[in-house]
């Protein structure tokens, strides 16, 4: 996840000022960081340590409150890299 994020990071800053289709297509590596991190933070922990394992039953183990604001977080960031920008007039 760390990896894909920086990766795309970079190549969303590095192509800041190329057109439009160029910048929208260096947005893949950081939308399939996103991805990689839903699938940790929600498949991961919210189902099936949350529900598979009962982490909610636990005073010291139980991590859904983060996971939940974690995720909340990748969805909004993974909405915001699926509008596409278009070219300045």
């Amino acid at each position: 996840m760390a990896f894909c994020c920086l990766k795309g990071g970079v190549l969303l800053i590095k192509n800041i000022k190329q057109s439009a289709a160029i910048f929208n297509a260096s947005k893949n590596w950081a939308i399939a960081g996103i991805l990689i991190g839903v699938l940790i933070w929600f498949v991961g922990f919210e189902v099936i340590g949350g529900e598979w394992f009962a982490m909610w039953q636990s005073n010291t183990w139980n991590g859904l409150a983060a996971a939940e604001r974690i995720t909340s977080v990748l969805f909004f960031v993974l909405i915001l890299l699926h509008f596409k920008d278009e070219e300045l007039v």
